[in-house]
């Protein structure tokens, strides 16, 4: 039953990512759905632990553990930027929130290619993760990349990469719901 919570807590958080790109989302709510994607990615990445494990313990420890680590530090700024309204942008904060962000699309990117240890159906929403995660980075507004002023290729790129990170983690909580149990 806690399995099948965490993988519907990571479908209910990638569509929550996906959202954004369909409807227009209040500033309110912008945070209720950033805080369920760290939740369900955070609730996907624990519950593969166990067939991750199955095919190399370290490997799956290091995968698991950052995605844990870097999501849930993304969720405390996420949580700390809210209470405090303080704006994500320039300054120490916003720092701290590029570094968080660069984690927890690290982090995500290095568990998507593990997690195609994980077999038949999962391995897409593995990949997806994995290459839309690396894709994302281009978008991060320290590095420059682009802007809103200066359209560059990589706005696009971004978005594709964080459409793939949705849909990888859509893929594996619909794994660990239901296809793990044939794998």
């Amino acid at each position: 039953m806690t399995t099948r919570l965490a993988g519907i807590a990571g479908v209910v958080g990638g569509a929550g990512l996906l959202a954004a790109f369909v409807i227009d989302i209040p500033p309110g709510l912008n945070d209720v759905r950033l805080t369920l994607f760290f939740v369900g990615v955070m609730a996907v990445s624990a519950a593969t632990y166990a067939s991750l494990a199955a095919t190399g313990r370290g490997v799956a420890r290091v995968a698991v553990g950052l995605v844990l680590i870097a999501n849930a530090w993304g969720l405390a700024m996420g949580i700390i930027s809210a209470a405090l309204s303080i704006p994500v942008g320039p300054g120490t904060f916003g720092l701290a929130y590029f570094w968080a962000g660069l984690a927890w699309w690290v982090a995500d990117a290095l568990f998507g290619f593990v997690a195609l240890r994980l077999g038949g159906w999962a391995r897409v929403g593995a990949l997806a993760l994995g290459i839309g995660s690396l894709l994302a980075i281009t978008g991060m507004d320290r590095l420059e990349l682009t802007s809103s002023q200066h359209h560059t290729i990589f706005g696009p790129i971004a978005l594709v990469g964080i459409a793939l990170n949705g849909l990888g983690w859509i893929v594996l909580g619909l794994w660990v719901c239901v296809g793990r149990r044939r794998a």
